[in-house]
């Protein structure tokens, strides 16, 4: 692993407003994200995996200026990205792309694929036409589909087939940088292997970075180095893979892990979370894991700061009193009896 990150996310916050303000008079915020920090290095596939509503696409859309944060840094190459205006972003999407969930709606139905996969190289001035549509060509076959593929439409294909296309389209621009947003989700299972397969065969070709984005800790498992957990806009918990799925420290990790079916159990042994997960609009500073299952030290953690911290090398996890066995808390230096206010 090189010692410059591709990718520096640090201390990012994003917050959407709301309609309305408290009884107090203050303005709400939603805040999807809150305080994370990552990095990922050439060649390395970092998986953020979360339930739904957790924020990890949110991060997604901020790493390629979709958003602008509302606070903290994206450095991407060493440069700082997060806020520069849009016409000084072109060549920061050349670096890094985006390939989006559902295909088929980020695909323009009105345009053959030949053009699709070619408008990214005609907005950045890349080649003459000529050059383009070889380029075309020589995509086209990189992602497995034929030459006659560039002629038709997308309702013409599959659902794996337009998810080819969508990378495709995404390395037009030679990026060193993909971020994969649920990229197999809405295909069938049989249909996603093939696409994962793809993508460790692109990455070990041409040496990309994946930010990978998923709900489903098998399919991360399958394709990522290192895995970070969040969990109602934050990470609770990060480590290498082997290590994460071994020995995950967070209670809320280990109920993700445990959900996922096998064949003998068939997800017989999960762990259950009661309650739901907390609003993020104005969370209380307290635990919002032990706040959603009620935990004696809840009170405990109100002002606690719950940045990770590294428990053992290269393993960080949220110091929630309410998350961590004794032992864990006493790792990382946490009596909850001295914390208690």
């Amino acid at each position: 692993m090189q010692a410059e990150p591709m990718l520096e996310v640090n201390h990012l916050h994003m917050h959407f407003p709301v309609q309305g303000r408290s009884l107090a008079g203050k303005r709400r915020l939603v805040r999807a994200v809150d305080d994370v920090s990552f990095s990922i290095y050439p060649g390395e596939t970092l998986g953020l995996v979360g339930e739904s509503g957790c924020g990890k696409s949110t991060i997604g859309r901020c790493v390629v200026r979709l958003l602008e944060p509302t606070g903290g840094s994206i450095r991407l190459m060493g440069r700082d990205i997060t806020h520069r205006s849009q016409w000084r972003l072109r060549s920061a999407r050349r670096v890094v792309q985006m390939v989006f969930q559902d295909p088929a709606d980020s695909l323009n139905p009105r345009m053959d694929v030949r053009h699709i996969i070619e408008e990214p190289m005609l907005v950045q001035r890349l080649a003459k036409r000529g050059a383009r549509r070889r380029r075309v060509l020589e995509l086209l076959d990189l992602v497995g589909l034929p030459e006659s593929a560039a002629d038709k439409f997308p309702h013409e294909f599959s659902g794996g087939q337009r998810q080819r296309i969508c990378i495709a389209r995404a390395l037009a621009q030679d990026p060193r940088l993909l971020v994969l947003d649920e990229p197999v989700s809405a295909l069938d299972v049989s249909v996603q292997s093939q696409v994962l397969n793809l993508l460790l065969d692109l990455q070990r070709e041409l040496n990309l970075a994946y930010l990978f984005i998923s709900h489903d800790l098998s399919v991360v498992r399958h394709v990522s180095d290192r895995v970070a957990v969040m969990y109602l806009g934050k990470i609770v918990e990060m480590a290498e893979a082997d290590t994460l799925y071994r020995q995950a420290r967070h209670g809320y990790t280990r109920a993700l892990l445990s959900a996922i079916p096998t064949v003998n159990s068939g997800g017989a042994g999960a762990i259950p979370l009661p309650g739901d997960v907390p609003s993020p609009i104005d969370p209380p500073p307290v635990s919002a894991f032990g706040r959603r299952i009620n935990h004696p030290y809840l009170e405990a953690t109100r002002g606690m700061d719950l940045t990770p911290r590294e428990i053992e090398p290269g393993h960080w996890v949220a110091p929630d009193p309410c998350a961590l066995t004794p032992a864990d808390l006493a790792r990382l230096g946490i009596d909850i009896y001295r914390e208690a206010p």
